[in-house]
């Protein structure tokens, strides 16, 4: 399996797919989705607007 850590292709390494499924089940490799998921989000466009008030 290809692996990119935080979606950084040029970070990419290959793994055992049977150590990326152990990873998984540990909960120790998030899948990108979860990984966005978590990431801080910019302020909204309705946010930015008061503050400018």
């Amino acid at each position: 399996m290809l692996i990119a850590p935080e979606g950084d292709t040029r970070r990419r390494r290959h793994a055992h797919t049977e150590c990326v499924l152990a990873a998984r089940r540990d909960g120790s490799l998030v899948l990108r989705d979860e990984w966005l998921r978590a990431q801080p989000r910019p302020p909204s466009l309705w946010r930015r607007l008061l503050r400018r008030a």
